[in-house]
């Protein structure tokens, strides 16, 4: 069951990597926040079409203090955090940004050890560790130090909003066990864009984009991997995980948003990019096998 939870979560990363390059470039095109409005809308709507065709009841059976645990998973943990990664994102770059949005796996752990009473081992500090050098070996071609000492605000908002997706794997996690996560995303996503529709009207020159013939598939796609099949396969890969165990899996980011770089923006790779591949791969399988170990 632990290897379902992890190659679910791997592909989570694969489509958060993918979306922090379609995210730039949709961000670049519109104001970051209609797209981020349009994500959390439109992704509701199309769950909601599916649960409809399956007919799966779009009711959820929770008690109150478990609307409470969707409401801030739904605003703090999805809305806000989002708005400031896409609007991040318009300001940096996009291989900068996978990296930064790693620090949702610091915030999930410290989260998931006072709020879930989880407990590492040092075997998977290690894993983590790998991890981490492996995706600064990925991203280390394209960012050199002048780039790293200007740390700008869009950065900023990145490291913020992957805050704000660190502290949503707890009541995510909650969750994974109250109900299916097909009706949850949709709830997630519908209460994310209600939360963000007022602010729609108070920002200057929202509505005031051009449609571009990149706009026109970089959004739909960016809906579909990201807010459909990337939250509905972390919520189910939390079913069989900790909340750590999927954080850490999801430092995996980077090497997913350089692979997209390379395919979208005609990136190309390096040697010191391989040996970064190789080290996640090696961290990866040292938080499986350690967590199956400890089970």
């Amino acid at each position: 069951m632990k290897a379902r939870g992890f190659i679910l979560t791997l592909l989570t990363s694969c489509m958060f990597g993918l979306g922090a390059v379609l995210g730039k470039m949709a961000a670049t095109a519109m104001h970051p926040l209609l797209v981020s409005f349009l994500d959390l809308a439109v992704g509701g709507l199309l769950l909601g079409m599916i649960l409809m065709a399956a007919r799966i009841p779009l009711r959820l059976q929770l008690g109150k203090a478990d609307w409470l645990q969707l409401l801030l998973f739904s605003a703090i943990g999805t809305a806000l955090p989002l708005v400031c990664i896409v609007t991040g994102l318009a300001q940096t770059s996009a291989i900068k940004g996978g990296f930064l949005l790693q620090m949702q796996g610091l915030v999930t752990v410290i989260c998931a050890i006072i709020f879930l009473h989880e407990r590492l081992v040092w075997k998977h500090f290690g894993g983590i560790l790998l991890l981490l050098i492996g995706s600064l070996f990925v991203i280390l071609k394209h960012l050199d130090a002048a780039q790293w000492e200007a740390f700008n605000w869009g950065d900023l908002l990145i490291v913020l909003g992957a805050a704000g997706l660190g502290y949503g794997m707890i009541p995510a996690k909650k969750l994974s066990v109250k109900t299916h996560s097909l009706p949850l995303n949709f709830w997630r996503l519908l209460l994310g864009a209600i939360v963000l529709l007022p602010f729609l009207f108070i920002q200057p020159h929202t509505f005031t984009f051009a449609i571009t013939p990149t706009l026109l598939w970089v959004l739909p796609v960016y809906i579909i991997t990201n807010f459909c099949i990337g939250y509905i396969t972390l919520q189910e890969g939390l079913r069989f995980l900790k909340a750590w165990e999927a954080a850490a899996m999801m430092q995996t980011i980077p090497i997913f948003s350089t692979a997209a770089a390379m395919i979208l923006l005609h990136d190309s790779i390096s040697w010191l990019q391989i040996i970064g591949g190789i080290i996640i791969l090696g961290g990866g399988m040292i938080l499986a096998l350690g967590s199956e170990a400890s089970n």
